[in-house]
């Protein structure tokens, strides 16, 4: 029988007198108490030129973790790779390349990846601290949210997936956890680490990533996938934000997988009846079952929802809007008016007509004589039996 590989020993050094303390299998944050001093402290972990101040939060990649860039005294965030997937020396090797893309995206609607390498054989990458929380922890906390907050999501992650397709990523794993506020409460897609580019869709051929509510159908059906994948994802995001529920639900992960596949679109007004026509359409077009009924270009999606929040936001297009329909229903009623006293003088043409021709033959048959009126002698006018006369 093979002896267990020892896990290997880490120390940390108590504040106070500076002893060196056995930490081993604990995480950066944890509280401990000096066992020479009595002093309690939280764990730290020098990690490179990073101190790792706290766990942020796991995921399939690895663990994520509050730290200061001890160079350039800034708070980041650490992200470390998880070990078994260290040993794929092919996802390794198309991690840090497209690490490497993405460190060169600079756009105020991506979480900006500052540093990436290897520390003691674990592979990090150092991104941006984003203090804001995620787009789950407000439907977490909040159960939904506006339909305007939708739209400014909406907007703000294609817009950083529209800069990051024209260097060739796609990000393949969008949801709520992977969107992310920052103080001014300004949304932020990160995690790029299942992205790929199109030269090297190959290395994951045949692996389906991301998670059953949000996944694309052809993802499903392992087909290749493109930008609007990713749109996809997007739409199945906003729609379960705004509405609160996801678009399709199931027992396990493969019935939901099974509704996405059935082409059958939930409408978000069935869930959320006052949502305007615009939205409902963009979330609706962003989710169709086939990538070719989808829109064709970010730029179009955020075209659709710059016109829906216009519509919201815009008080001068509220305005015109409503005087414009005030003219097509004056002008229509104003229409209907003449139609109406129009119809009224062709029935009154028409009855004077039929009147101006019955009434004259109606006179004419009063004064006609009845047959066998000269024959006819009222009895008032009888004439009176002769008087006999005397001779």
């Amino acid at each position: 029988m093979e002896k267990p590989v020892a896990e290997k020993l880490v120390t940390v050094t108590c504040p106070r007198c500076r002893n060196a303390i056995d930490v081993t299998g604990l995480e950066p944050g944890d509280g401990i108490t000096c066992p020479y001093c009595s002093n309690q402290f939280p764990i730290t972990r020098q990690f490179g030129n990073f101190l790792l101040e706290r766990q942020l939060g796991t995921g399939g990649m690895g663990a994520v973790y509050l730290g200061q860039d001890i160079t350039l005294n800034r708070v980041v965030a650490v992200k470390v790779l998880k070990p078994e997937l260290m040993e794929d020396q092919k996802f390794l090797a198309t991690f840090l390349r497209e690490a490497e893309i993405t460190a060169s995206l600079n756009d105020p609607n991506i979480v900006q990846v500052y540093a990436f390498g290897e520390h003691e054989g674990i592979y990090y990458m150092v991104v941006e601290y984003i203090s804001g929380g995620s787009l789950d922890d407000k439907m977490t906390k909040f159960g939904r949210i506006t339909e305007l907050e939708g739209i400014e999501i909406g907007l703000a992650v294609a817009r950083g997936l529209d800069c990051a397709l024209q260097r060739g990523l796609i990000h393949r794993d969008i949801k709520p956890g992977n969107i992310l506020f920052n103080a001014n409460n300004a949304a932020k897609v990160v995690d790029f680490g299942l992205s790929l580019s199109f030269e090297t869709m190959d290395h994951f051929d045949g692996e389906i990533w991301g998670t059953p509510y949000y996944v694309a159908p052809e993802k499903l059906e392992r087909q290749p996938e493109d930008f609007r994948s990713d749109l996809y994802s997007l739409g199945a995001t906003l729609f379960h934000a705004i509405s609160g529920r996801p678009p399709y639900e199931g027992e396990d992960p493969n019935e939901v997988a099974m509704k996405h596949l059935s082409g059958k679109v939930v409408s978000l007004k069935a869930f959320v009846p006052d949502i305007s026509d615009q939205t409902t359409f963009a979330v609706s077009k962003a989710m169709a079952r086939y990538p070719d009924d989808r829109y064709q270009s970010y730029g179009e999606f955020i075209e659709q929802l710059e016109d829906a929040k216009r519509r919201i936001t815009d008080p001068q297009f509220r305005e015109k809007k409503q005087q414009t329909e005030e003219i097509i229903e004056t002008t229509s009623e104003s229409k209907h008016n003449l139609w109406l006293i129009i119809g009224i003088i062709v029935v009154s043409v028409i009855l004077a007509g039929i009147l101006i021709w019955k009434v004259p033959s109606m006179l004419q048959q009063q004064n006609a004589p009845v047959p066998g009126m000269d024959d006819y002698v009222p009895k008032s006018e009888t004439p009176a039996k002769p008087t006999p006369t005397h001779n």
